[in-house]
Protein backbone atom coordinates (compact mmCIF):
# COMPACT_ATOMS: atom_id res chain seq x y z
CA UNK A 1 0.00 0.00 0.00
CA UNK A 2 2.82 2.34 -0.83
CA UNK A 3 0.36 4.82 -2.40
CA UNK A 4 -1.18 5.66 0.94
CA UNK A 5 1.53 4.64 3.38
CA UNK A 6 2.93 8.16 3.61
CA UNK A 7 -0.48 9.44 4.62
CA UNK A 8 -0.61 7.48 7.88
CA UNK A 9 1.66 7.93 10.83
CA UNK A 10 3.47 4.97 12.34
CA UNK A 11 2.77 3.58 15.76
CA UNK A 12 0.40 1.26 17.53
CA UNK A 13 -3.22 2.23 18.14
CA UNK A 14 -4.74 1.90 21.57
CA UNK A 15 -6.56 -1.43 21.61
CA UNK A 16 -9.70 -2.57 23.42
CA UNK A 17 -11.99 0.28 22.41
CA UNK A 18 -12.82 -0.92 18.91
CA UNK A 19 -13.96 -4.10 17.26
CA UNK A 20 -11.54 -6.94 16.58
CA UNK A 21 -9.28 -6.05 13.67
CA UNK A 22 -10.59 -6.92 10.26
CA UNK A 23 -7.80 -7.58 7.77
CA UNK A 24 -8.62 -6.07 4.38
CA UNK A 25 -7.00 -6.28 1.00
CA UNK A 26 -4.58 -3.35 0.82
CA UNK A 27 -5.09 -2.57 -2.84
CA UNK A 28 -8.90 -2.49 -2.60
CA UNK A 29 -8.71 -0.29 0.49
CA UNK A 30 -6.38 2.14 -1.23
CA UNK A 31 -8.60 2.29 -4.28
CA UNK A 32 -11.68 2.86 -2.16
CA UNK A 33 -10.05 5.59 -0.09
CA UNK A 34 -8.56 7.53 -2.94
CA UNK A 35 -11.13 7.17 -5.70
CA UNK A 36 -14.57 6.79 -4.14
CA UNK A 37 -17.03 9.57 -4.96
CA UNK A 38 -19.91 7.84 -3.21
CA UNK A 39 -18.56 6.59 0.10
CA UNK A 40 -17.19 9.15 2.53
CA UNK A 41 -14.24 7.46 4.21
CA UNK A 42 -11.43 8.56 6.45
CA UNK A 43 -8.53 6.89 8.24
CA UNK A 44 -7.70 7.76 11.80
CA UNK A 45 -5.32 6.84 14.59
CA UNK A 46 -7.64 6.53 17.57
CA UNK A 47 -9.82 9.62 17.00
CA UNK A 48 -7.24 11.70 15.01
CA UNK A 49 -7.87 11.90 11.27
CA UNK A 50 -4.89 11.03 9.06
CA UNK A 51 -6.45 10.76 5.62
CA UNK A 52 -9.82 11.49 4.02
CA UNK A 53 -11.14 10.93 0.52
CA UNK A 54 -12.90 13.41 -1.76
CA UNK A 55 -16.39 12.30 -0.71
CA UNK A 56 -15.49 12.86 2.95
CA UNK A 57 -14.24 16.37 2.17
CA UNK A 58 -17.35 17.19 0.18
CA UNK A 59 -19.65 15.97 2.94
CA UNK A 60 -18.00 18.12 5.61
CA UNK A 61 -17.36 21.10 3.33
CA UNK A 62 -13.58 20.96 3.69
CA UNK A 63 -10.48 20.50 1.52
CA UNK A 64 -7.22 18.60 1.87
CA UNK A 65 -6.07 15.01 2.13
CA UNK A 66 -5.81 14.95 5.92
CA UNK A 67 -6.45 17.30 8.78
CA UNK A 68 -4.90 17.71 12.19
CA UNK A 69 -8.34 17.21 13.67
CA UNK A 70 -10.12 14.89 15.99
CA UNK A 71 -13.23 13.21 14.63
CA UNK A 72 -15.05 14.93 17.48
CA UNK A 73 -14.05 18.33 16.06
CA UNK A 74 -16.41 17.65 13.16
CA UNK A 75 -19.36 17.03 15.47
CA UNK A 76 -21.51 19.64 17.19
CA UNK A 77 -20.63 19.80 20.92
CA UNK A 78 -24.02 18.48 22.04
CA UNK A 79 -23.35 15.18 20.20
CA UNK A 80 -19.69 14.60 21.04
CA UNK A 81 -20.37 12.45 24.08
CA UNK A 82 -22.56 10.18 21.95
CA UNK A 83 -19.87 9.81 19.28
CA UNK A 84 -17.19 9.22 21.91
CA UNK A 85 -19.28 6.44 23.40
CA UNK A 86 -19.58 4.82 19.98
CA UNK A 87 -15.79 4.92 19.63
CA UNK A 88 -15.46 3.03 22.90
CA UNK A 89 -18.02 0.33 22.06
CA UNK A 90 -16.76 -3.19 22.69
CA UNK A 91 -19.78 -5.29 21.73
CA UNK A 92 -18.19 -7.01 18.76
CA UNK A 93 -20.26 -5.04 16.25
CA UNK A 94 -19.12 -2.00 14.24
CA UNK A 95 -20.10 1.04 16.34
CA UNK A 96 -22.70 3.20 14.60
CA UNK A 97 -24.22 6.45 15.76
CA UNK A 98 -26.09 9.46 14.36
CA UNK A 99 -25.02 12.98 15.24
CA UNK A 100 -25.31 16.50 13.92
CA UNK A 101 -22.09 17.43 12.14
CA UNK A 102 -20.53 20.58 10.69
CA UNK A 103 -20.54 21.28 6.97
CA UNK A 104 -18.01 24.06 6.63
CA UNK A 105 -17.96 26.67 9.38
CA UNK A 106 -21.66 27.23 10.05
CA UNK A 107 -23.89 24.79 8.15
CA UNK A 108 -24.80 21.42 9.67
CA UNK A 109 -26.19 18.07 8.56
CA UNK A 110 -27.32 14.80 10.14
CA UNK A 111 -24.45 12.32 9.88
CA UNK A 112 -24.49 8.58 10.42
CA UNK A 113 -20.98 7.51 11.48
CA UNK A 114 -19.73 3.95 11.40
CA UNK A 115 -16.33 3.03 12.88
CA UNK A 116 -14.41 -0.11 11.97
CA UNK A 117 -10.86 -1.17 12.75
CA UNK A 118 -8.93 -2.28 9.68
CA UNK A 119 -5.37 -3.43 9.08
CA UNK A 120 -3.37 -1.72 6.36
CA UNK A 121 0.09 -3.23 5.74
CA UNK A 122 0.13 -4.58 9.26
CA UNK A 123 -0.90 -1.29 10.85
CA UNK A 124 -4.17 -1.02 12.78
CA UNK A 125 -6.19 2.04 11.75
CA UNK A 126 -9.70 3.30 12.34
CA UNK A 127 -11.89 3.55 9.25
CA UNK A 128 -14.59 6.20 9.52
CA UNK A 129 -17.57 5.72 7.19
CA UNK A 130 -19.95 8.71 7.07
CA UNK A 131 -23.36 9.07 5.42
CA UNK A 132 -25.59 12.14 5.18
CA UNK A 133 -28.98 11.05 6.54
CA UNK A 134 -30.58 14.51 6.76
CA UNK A 135 -33.29 13.71 4.18
CA UNK A 136 -34.08 10.43 5.87
CA UNK A 137 -34.47 12.14 9.23
CA UNK A 138 -36.71 14.80 7.72
CA UNK A 139 -38.88 12.14 6.11
CA UNK A 140 -39.13 10.22 9.36
CA UNK A 141 -39.98 13.40 11.23
CA UNK A 142 -42.70 14.17 8.70
CA UNK A 143 -44.10 10.65 9.01
CA UNK A 144 -44.09 10.98 12.79
CA UNK A 145 -45.86 14.31 12.48
CA UNK A 146 -48.49 12.78 10.20
CA UNK A 147 -48.91 9.80 12.50
CA UNK A 148 -49.69 12.05 15.46
CA UNK A 149 -51.43 14.96 13.70
CA UNK A 150 -55.00 15.53 12.59
CA UNK A 151 -54.72 16.68 8.95
CA UNK A 152 -57.82 18.89 9.05
CA UNK A 153 -57.15 20.95 12.19
CA UNK A 154 -53.38 20.37 12.67
CA UNK A 155 -54.12 19.43 16.27
CA UNK A 156 -52.90 16.16 17.68
CA UNK A 157 -54.92 13.05 16.91
CA UNK A 158 -56.11 10.08 18.97
CA UNK A 159 -52.70 8.40 18.96
CA UNK A 160 -50.94 11.54 20.19
CA UNK A 161 -53.51 12.09 22.93
CA UNK A 162 -53.27 8.48 24.07
CA UNK A 163 -49.48 8.80 24.35
CA UNK A 164 -49.73 12.02 26.36
CA UNK A 165 -52.40 10.54 28.60
CA UNK A 166 -50.34 7.42 29.32
CA UNK A 167 -47.38 9.62 30.26
CA UNK A 168 -49.62 11.73 32.52
CA UNK A 169 -50.83 8.61 34.34
CA UNK A 170 -47.27 7.40 34.92
CA UNK A 171 -46.12 10.83 36.11
CA UNK A 172 -49.10 11.18 38.43
CA UNK A 173 -48.42 7.78 39.99
CA UNK A 174 -44.88 8.87 40.83
CA UNK A 175 -45.81 12.30 42.20
CA UNK A 176 -49.26 11.57 43.65
CA UNK A 177 -50.57 14.61 41.77
CA UNK A 178 -53.92 14.96 40.04
CA UNK A 179 -54.70 15.93 36.47
CA UNK A 180 -57.80 16.32 34.31
CA UNK A 181 -59.17 14.92 31.06
CA UNK A 182 -61.84 16.92 29.22
CA UNK A 183 -63.88 15.57 26.31
CA UNK A 184 -65.67 18.23 24.25
CA UNK A 185 -68.31 17.52 21.60
CA UNK A 186 -69.93 20.19 19.41
CA UNK A 187 -73.68 20.40 19.93
CA UNK A 188 -75.10 21.60 16.60
CA UNK A 189 -72.40 20.64 14.15
CA UNK A 190 -74.70 18.39 12.10
CA UNK A 191 -76.86 21.39 11.20
CA UNK A 192 -73.81 23.14 9.77
CA UNK A 193 -72.95 20.18 7.55
CA UNK A 194 -76.55 19.67 6.47
CA UNK A 195 -77.29 23.33 5.86
CA UNK A 196 -74.03 24.64 4.47
CA UNK A 197 -72.05 21.62 3.26
CA UNK A 198 -68.94 19.77 4.38
CA UNK A 199 -66.56 22.55 3.37
CA UNK A 200 -68.34 24.84 5.81
CA UNK A 201 -68.21 22.10 8.42
CA UNK A 202 -64.45 21.76 7.92
CA UNK A 203 -64.04 25.52 8.35
CA UNK A 204 -66.00 25.42 11.60
CA UNK A 205 -63.83 22.59 12.93
CA UNK A 206 -60.63 24.48 12.07
CA UNK A 207 -61.90 27.69 13.68
CA UNK A 208 -63.00 25.89 16.84
CA UNK A 209 -59.69 24.01 17.02
CA UNK A 210 -57.71 27.25 16.74
CA UNK A 211 -59.79 28.91 19.48
CA UNK A 212 -59.42 26.02 21.87
CA UNK A 213 -55.69 25.70 21.26
CA UNK A 214 -55.07 29.41 21.81
CA UNK A 215 -56.87 29.33 25.16
CA UNK A 216 -54.75 26.54 26.70
CA UNK A 217 -51.38 26.57 28.40
CA UNK A 218 -48.24 25.40 26.63
CA UNK A 219 -48.16 22.40 28.95
CA UNK A 220 -51.71 21.30 28.08
CA UNK A 221 -52.52 18.90 25.23
CA UNK A 222 -55.43 19.06 22.83
CA UNK A 223 -56.43 16.60 20.12
CA UNK A 224 -59.26 15.97 17.69
CA UNK A 225 -60.52 12.47 18.35
CA UNK A 226 -62.67 12.33 15.24
CA UNK A 227 -65.78 13.97 13.84
CA UNK A 228 -66.62 16.95 16.04
CA UNK A 229 -65.10 15.59 19.26
CA UNK A 230 -62.01 17.03 20.94
CA UNK A 231 -59.99 15.97 23.98
CA UNK A 232 -57.96 18.15 26.34
CA UNK A 233 -55.39 17.03 28.90
CA UNK A 234 -54.58 19.34 31.81
CA UNK A 235 -51.46 17.64 33.23
CA UNK A 236 -51.22 19.87 36.31
CA UNK A 237 -53.96 21.19 38.54
CA UNK A 238 -53.53 23.61 41.44
CA UNK A 239 -57.07 22.85 42.53
CA UNK A 240 -59.84 20.52 41.39
CA UNK A 241 -62.00 23.44 40.35
CA UNK A 242 -59.43 24.61 37.81
CA UNK A 243 -60.58 21.85 35.46
CA UNK A 244 -64.15 23.16 35.46
CA UNK A 245 -62.91 26.74 35.00
CA UNK A 246 -61.10 25.58 31.88
CA UNK A 247 -64.17 23.66 30.69
CA UNK A 248 -66.35 26.78 31.08
CA UNK A 249 -63.81 28.82 29.11
CA UNK A 250 -63.85 26.28 26.29
CA UNK A 251 -67.64 26.30 26.25
CA UNK A 252 -67.67 30.09 25.95
CA UNK A 253 -65.27 29.94 23.01
CA UNK A 254 -67.33 27.23 21.29
CA UNK A 255 -70.57 29.22 21.50
CA UNK A 256 -69.13 32.34 19.86
CA UNK A 257 -70.38 32.87 16.26
CA UNK A 258 -68.29 31.64 13.35
CA UNK A 259 -68.43 33.52 10.06
CA UNK A 260 -68.97 31.52 6.89
CA UNK A 261 -68.79 34.62 4.74
CA UNK A 262 -72.38 35.50 4.01
CA UNK A 263 -73.71 34.04 7.23
CA UNK A 264 -72.64 33.39 10.82
CA UNK A 265 -73.27 30.04 12.52
CA UNK A 266 -73.39 29.04 16.17
CA UNK A 267 -72.54 25.52 17.24
CA UNK A 268 -71.83 25.41 20.97
CA UNK A 269 -70.47 22.40 22.82
CA UNK A 270 -70.79 20.09 25.80
CA UNK A 271 -67.91 18.94 27.99
CA UNK A 272 -67.25 15.98 30.26
CA UNK A 273 -64.56 16.33 32.95
CA UNK A 274 -62.71 13.47 34.66
CA UNK A 275 -60.03 13.84 37.37
CA UNK A 276 -57.17 11.48 38.15
CA UNK A 277 -57.30 9.72 40.63
CA UNK A 278 -60.73 10.82 41.86
CA UNK A 279 -62.72 9.33 39.00
CA UNK A 280 -60.33 6.78 37.50
CA UNK A 281 -56.67 5.73 37.56
CA UNK A 282 -56.18 4.11 34.13
CA UNK A 283 -56.20 5.54 30.63
CA UNK A 284 -59.21 3.46 29.61
CA UNK A 285 -61.29 4.39 32.64
CA UNK A 286 -60.36 8.09 32.51
CA UNK A 287 -61.52 8.35 28.91
CA UNK A 288 -64.67 6.36 29.61
CA UNK A 289 -65.46 8.47 32.70
CA UNK A 290 -65.04 11.73 30.78
CA UNK A 291 -67.09 10.33 27.91
CA UNK A 292 -69.96 9.37 30.19
CA UNK A 293 -69.86 12.81 31.81
CA UNK A 294 -70.01 14.39 28.33
CA UNK A 295 -73.28 12.64 27.61
CA UNK A 296 -74.65 13.59 31.01
CA UNK A 297 -73.98 17.21 30.01
CA UNK A 298 -75.83 16.70 26.71
CA UNK A 299 -78.82 15.10 28.43
CA UNK A 300 -79.01 18.05 30.82
CA UNK A 301 -79.56 20.45 27.96
CA UNK A 302 -76.20 20.83 26.15
CA UNK A 303 -73.95 23.86 26.26
CA UNK A 304 -72.63 22.89 29.68
CA UNK A 305 -69.99 20.81 31.45
CA UNK A 306 -70.51 17.86 33.80
CA UNK A 307 -68.26 16.10 36.29
CA UNK A 308 -67.53 12.42 35.88
CA UNK A 309 -68.41 9.82 38.48
CA UNK A 310 -66.20 6.85 39.42
CA UNK A 311 -66.70 3.89 37.08
CA UNK A 312 -66.39 0.17 37.56
CA UNK A 313 -64.74 -2.01 34.92
CA UNK A 314 -68.12 -3.05 33.53
CA UNK A 315 -69.20 0.60 33.21
CA UNK A 316 -66.66 1.20 30.46
CA UNK A 317 -68.44 -1.14 28.02
CA UNK A 318 -71.28 0.54 26.08
CA UNK A 319 -74.72 -1.00 26.28
CA UNK A 320 -75.89 -2.93 23.21
CA UNK A 321 -77.79 -0.96 20.59
CA UNK A 322 -81.50 -1.68 20.58
CA UNK A 323 -82.69 -1.79 16.97
CA UNK A 324 -86.36 -1.65 16.08
CA UNK A 325 -88.78 -0.60 13.37
CA UNK A 326 -88.41 3.07 14.28
CA UNK A 327 -84.87 3.01 12.83
CA UNK A 328 -85.96 1.63 9.46
CA UNK A 329 -85.74 3.99 6.48
CA UNK A 330 -88.13 2.09 4.20
CA UNK A 331 -85.71 0.50 1.72
CA UNK A 332 -85.42 -3.22 2.47
CA UNK A 333 -81.82 -3.68 1.30
CA UNK A 334 -80.57 -0.71 3.34
CA UNK A 335 -82.62 -1.64 6.41
CA UNK A 336 -81.36 -5.23 6.37
CA UNK A 337 -77.75 -4.06 6.19
CA UNK A 338 -78.30 -1.55 8.99
CA UNK A 339 -79.66 -4.35 11.17
CA UNK A 340 -76.59 -6.46 10.35
CA UNK A 341 -74.26 -3.59 11.30
CA UNK A 342 -76.05 -3.25 14.62
CA UNK A 343 -75.66 -6.98 15.23
CA UNK A 344 -71.91 -6.79 14.49
CA UNK A 345 -71.49 -3.81 16.81
CA UNK A 346 -73.31 -5.64 19.56
CA UNK A 347 -71.03 -8.67 19.02
CA UNK A 348 -68.06 -6.34 19.47
CA UNK A 349 -69.52 -4.91 22.68
CA UNK A 350 -70.21 -8.42 23.97
CA UNK A 351 -66.60 -9.45 23.32
CA UNK A 352 -65.42 -6.52 25.42
CA UNK A 353 -67.93 -7.24 28.15
CA UNK A 354 -66.88 -10.89 28.37
CA UNK A 355 -63.16 -10.18 28.21
CA UNK A 356 -62.58 -12.19 25.04
CA UNK A 357 -60.42 -11.08 22.06
CA UNK A 358 -62.23 -8.38 20.11
CA UNK A 359 -59.89 -7.65 17.16
CA UNK A 360 -61.71 -9.92 14.71
CA UNK A 361 -65.08 -8.42 15.64
CA UNK A 362 -63.74 -4.89 15.07
CA UNK A 363 -62.34 -5.84 11.66
CA UNK A 364 -65.70 -7.38 10.72
CA UNK A 365 -67.50 -4.15 11.59
CA UNK A 366 -65.13 -2.11 9.41
CA UNK A 367 -65.38 -4.55 6.50
CA UNK A 368 -69.17 -4.64 6.60
CA UNK A 369 -69.40 -0.86 6.85
CA UNK A 370 -67.46 -0.62 3.58
CA UNK A 371 -69.76 -3.20 2.00
CA UNK A 372 -72.83 -1.28 3.16
CA UNK A 373 -71.50 2.01 1.81
CA UNK A 374 -70.85 0.36 -1.56
CA UNK A 375 -74.46 -0.82 -1.63
CA UNK A 376 -75.78 2.65 -0.94
CA UNK A 377 -73.56 4.19 -3.62
CA UNK A 378 -74.81 1.64 -6.15
CA UNK A 379 -78.38 2.66 -5.33
CA UNK A 380 -77.43 6.32 -5.68
CA UNK A 381 -76.23 5.69 -9.22
CA UNK A 382 -79.21 3.52 -10.05
CA UNK A 383 -81.74 6.17 -8.97
CA UNK A 384 -79.67 9.25 -10.01
CA UNK A 385 -79.68 10.61 -6.46
CA UNK A 386 -79.04 14.38 -6.37
CA UNK A 387 -77.28 14.22 -3.02
CA UNK A 388 -74.85 11.48 -4.06
CA UNK A 389 -71.70 13.61 -3.96
CA UNK A 390 -72.21 14.78 -0.38
CA UNK A 391 -73.31 11.31 0.72
CA UNK A 392 -70.24 9.65 -0.82
CA UNK A 393 -68.02 12.20 0.88
CA UNK A 394 -69.62 11.27 4.19
CA UNK A 395 -68.89 7.61 3.50
CA UNK A 396 -65.28 8.38 2.64
CA UNK A 397 -64.74 10.32 5.85
CA UNK A 398 -66.42 7.70 7.98
CA UNK A 399 -64.28 4.94 6.48
CA UNK A 400 -61.11 6.97 7.05
CA UNK A 401 -62.16 7.47 10.65
CA UNK A 402 -62.94 3.79 11.04
CA UNK A 403 -59.51 2.83 9.76
CA UNK A 404 -57.92 5.27 12.18
CA UNK A 405 -59.97 3.86 15.03
CA UNK A 406 -58.89 0.35 14.08
CA UNK A 407 -55.22 1.36 14.18
CA UNK A 408 -55.56 3.33 17.40
CA UNK A 409 -57.87 0.94 19.26
CA UNK A 410 -55.00 -0.90 21.03
CA UNK A 411 -53.69 2.46 22.29
CA UNK A 412 -56.95 4.05 23.42
CA UNK A 413 -60.15 2.87 25.06
CA UNK A 414 -61.69 0.21 22.83
CA UNK A 415 -64.93 0.91 24.65
CA UNK A 416 -64.83 4.45 23.32
CA UNK A 417 -64.30 3.07 19.84
CA UNK A 418 -67.50 1.02 20.20
CA UNK A 419 -69.41 4.02 21.48
CA UNK A 420 -68.13 6.11 18.58
CA UNK A 421 -69.23 3.46 16.06
CA UNK A 422 -72.68 3.30 17.65
CA UNK A 423 -73.01 7.07 17.48
CA UNK A 424 -72.03 7.47 13.83
CA UNK A 425 -74.34 4.65 12.79
CA UNK A 426 -77.34 6.27 14.46
CA UNK A 427 -76.49 9.70 13.05
CA UNK A 428 -75.95 8.32 9.57
CA UNK A 429 -79.20 6.38 9.56
CA UNK A 430 -81.35 9.20 10.93
CA UNK A 431 -79.80 11.79 8.62
CA UNK A 432 -78.22 11.00 5.26
CA UNK A 433 -79.66 7.49 4.89
CA UNK A 434 -83.22 8.60 5.56
CA UNK A 435 -82.87 11.29 2.88
CA UNK A 436 -81.46 8.73 0.43
CA UNK A 437 -84.31 6.31 1.15
CA UNK A 438 -86.93 9.01 0.55
CA UNK A 439 -85.37 9.81 -2.83
CA UNK A 440 -85.28 6.12 -3.80
CA UNK A 441 -88.93 5.66 -2.82
CA UNK A 442 -89.96 8.75 -4.78
CA UNK A 443 -88.06 7.61 -7.86
CA UNK A 444 -89.58 4.11 -7.60
CA UNK A 445 -93.11 5.52 -7.59
CA UNK A 446 -92.54 7.61 -10.69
Amino acid sequence: MSGTRSLVRKGNMRTGFLNPAVRTDANSVATLLINSNLIALGLADQDRLLFVNAAFNRLFGRTGDAWDLSILDLILPAYRERVGAALRTENGQPPVCVAEAFHGETATFEAELRFEQIVVEGEALLAVFVQDVTDRFRSEAQLNLLAFSDPLTSLGNRAMFADHLRYAVLAARRTSQSFAVLLLDLDDFKQVNDGHGHDAGDLVLRRIAARLLASLRDTDSIARLGGDEFAVLLPTLKARGDAMITADRLLELARQPISLGAVDVNVGASVGVAIYPEHAVTVDHLLAAADRALYVAKRRGRGRAAWATPLSASDTVPAPLAWNVAHEVGVREIDDQHAQLVSLLNDLAAALRNGVPHEAALREVIFYAGFHFATEERLMRQFCYDGASAHREMHRRLLEDLQGLHLDAPKISVSLVVRYLQEWLLRHVDGADRDLAAAIQAASVT
